[in-house]
């Protein structure tokens, strides 16, 4: 029996994920998009299908004995850790495009494993592919948290290990915020558009978490156990769909002595844009090139190898041309914005949220 699961996001863009319900786990593959998630849609821009296929891999390039690549169209069986996969991308660059995924049993894994491997490793693929989508339509994904009130967003961007989490969880508790997305939002124009992926942990972790260090193993056995018999209810919060961006707050850990409680705030200068550009650049491409399933022996950001193939055979594709797209978009919209470093001492508490909540609300928000 086959599951078809369909989403829309913002009525922008349209997928659906198609897969066996051979393990019947089916609620694990919502989590991520769960909040996208609808009855059914018409004319999908992107199709998953998880389960075996034939590729149609005829008249290709064949690069490093194991890429087939033809206008639009990338296959490859490889392996690496403790996963063996085949991946094919029909409609690479335009036009709907269609991943048909398979991951193969031959290397001995844990049983739970052998479900989380084919349900969430097409996902990472699906990602990237709904990224270049956005941006066909001018729209633009970026690695940052968003948190919003009163339609005015503000963007937390900072490498993982920055507090944007717990940032995001505070706000909401203790200042009637909405969380837009904790790793990822929409930029269209001068406003921001949700994308809160894995809202349900987000959800449970604000709710019962202090902060995200908090989040281990114990805790994630406790949201399983609520999520699958039930416990999971939408909360409002996760309503607010845009808002208008009113300023961009680049967070870092700062190295001072254990036990300093006071937040550094550093007005980022106009003159300064294009570095702060590079850096949201390098940010978005860090997502491509690290931590891809690394509990699995994945870390070589598999679809970022499958991009550079492709355009070694076909340099000016249309994937490649989505980074600059991206670039004149952010100098638009942040020429317009209040840009301030935050440096956060390393023992994050509710004092330091005090402080940024007070700077942006005495600096920021009208």
């Amino acid at each position: 029996m086959r599951q078809t699961l369909s989403y829309n996001i913002h009525d922008i863009v349209k997928f659906q994920i198609i897969r066996d319900r051979k393990f019947d786990f089916s609620d694990l593959i919502k989590l991520r998009f769960s909040c996208f998630e609808v009855e059914q849609v018409d004319k999908p821009d992107i199709i998953l299908k998880i389960g075996k296929f034939t590729p149609s891999k005829e008249n290709c390039y064949l690069l490093d004995h194991k890429y087939y690549i033809k206008d639009n169209y990338f296959y490859c069986h490889e392996s690496e850790g403790k996963v063996a996969w085949k991946v094919e991308i029909i409609g690479f660059e335009r036009g709907t495009t269609t991943i048909n995924f398979h991951a193969d049993n031959r290397f001995q894994m844990h049983p739970i494993n052998l479900i989380r491997v084919p349900l969430f490793l097409p996902q990472a693929f699906l990602l990237r592919t709904i990224e270049h989508k956005l941006s066909t339509k001018g729209y633009f994904l970026i690695h940052s948290a968003a948190v919003s009130k009163d339609n005015q967003a503000y963007l937390l961007t900072g490498r993982e290990g920055c507090f944007k989490t717990s940032l995001c969880m505070d706000f909401v508790r203790h200042a009637g915020f909405t969380c837009m997305g904790d790793d990822r939002a929409i930029l269209y124009q001068n406003r921001v558009l949700n994308f809160p992926m894995n809202s349900a942990i987000f959800e449970f972790m604000t709710h019962r978490l202090p902060d995200e260090r908090h989040l281990g193993f114990l805790s994630e056995v406790q949201f399983a156990t609520r999520y699958f018999l039930g416990g999971h209810r939408k909360t409002g919060r996760e309503g607010a769909r845009s808002a208008e961006l009113k300023a961009l707050l680049v967070v870092t850990k700062s190295e001072g002595l254990s036990g300093s409680k006071r937040v550094n705030f550093e007005s980022v200068p106009q003159s300064s844009l294009e570095q702060t550009v590079d850096s949201l650049l390098l940010n978005n491409k860090l997502e491509d090139l690290t931590g891809f399933m690394p509990g699995f022996g994945i870390n070589s950001a598999p679809l970022f190898r499958y991009l550079l193939a492709y355009t070694f055979v076909f340099p000016n594709n249309s994937v490649v041309t989505q980074e600059r797209k991206l670039a004149e978009h952010l100098r638009g919209i942040l020429a317009k914005i209040p840009i301030y470093k935050v440096k956060i001492p390393p023992d994050y508490d509710l004092a330091i949220f005090n402080q940024i909540y007070e700077f942006i609300f005495r600096n920021c928000h009208d």
